[in-house]
């Protein structure tokens, strides 16, 4: 296994289509994926569900499936709002006589896509007779090389800072990456926002979108409303959110000192 989620176990695996795809994910036999699986603990009996010791339980079909989609369908919104923040940065970059005094990193979310494994299930009304009926599903994701040592968790779905220090390695990136939240809230007036980077320096997987669902559950458990209600007060602007050429509203954070104030009046 190459390592579980909040809900998602990944395994490797390989994918081979037919015809191969003309580029991105199938696009070579025996592509090297990451396969994911949704799952839940399993607690043994008096232990606490805060504890390590659990073991890994699988839906039926039926509610296994739901999962992947929204799983899906959270990747490629995610892709979507990248692709709106790097719009954004081409148009800006355009209209300035200097260029920023930073580099502007190119990242993308993988590839994925919905895979389905089918076995004969026999038929009722004819003897000897088989059909063919889906009996597992699985999200299929383009492969991150590098493994553990190289795959960072840059911002978390409960804050929108970043979770690295200064000193450590990546940390630049995940100042960007708190730039691209400024601007996708802003673009998206105060609507949505991406969480939840995670990947390498050039490879992002499993994102979540924060929205205000109100009361609908659009992009799965993840979904921490909270988070973008208070995105202006818990938001530290940097460079990328500063520089001129970007003309973005400056959001000031709250600092702790001054949320007790507010709390205590």
């Amino acid at each position: 296994m190459l390592g579980a989620g909040a809900f998602k176990t990944a395994h490797p695996g390989w994918l081979t289509l037919f015809p191969l795809a003309e580029s991105g994910l199938g696009a070579q036999k025996r592509h090297n994926v990451a396969v994911k699986r949704a799952y839940y603990k399993v607690y043994p009996p008096g232990t606490s569900k805060t504890s390590f010791h659990y073991k890994i339980g699988r839906y039926t079909l039926a509610d296994e499936i739901p999962k992947l989609l929204k799983e899906a369908n959270v990747l490629y919104w995610a892709r979507s709002l990248l692709q709106l923040t790097y719009d954004f940065i081409s148009r800006c970059l355009a209209n300035v006589s200097q260029p920023p005094p930073f580099e502007i990193p190119q990242v993308r979310f993988v590839d994925a896509g919905l895979a389905f494994a089918y076995g004969p299930v026999a038929l009722p009304s004819k003897v000897g007779s088989k059909s063919s009926s889906a009996r597992a599903g699985y999200l299929v994701e383009e492969l991150i090389p590098g493994g553990d040592d190289e795959f960072v968790k840059y911002i978390h779905n409960m804050d929108s800072n970043p979770l690295l220090d200064e000193t450590d390695h990546g940390y630049d990136l995940a100042l960007f990456f708190a730039f691209t939240q400024h601007v996708q809230y802003v673009k998206t007036g105060g609507l949505a926002f991406i969480s939840d980077y995670q990947g390498t320096s050039e490879l992002l997987t499993d994102p979540q979108i924060l929205t205000h669902s109100q009361g609908t559950d659009i992009f799965g458990d993840g979904n921490i409303e909270g988070a973008v209600s208070k995105f202006e007060e818990q938001h530290g602007c940097n460079k990328y959110c500063e520089w001129s050429g970007f003309s973005l509203r400056a959001f000031e954070k709250q600092d702790e000192k001054g949320s007790e104030e507010l709390t205590a009046l």
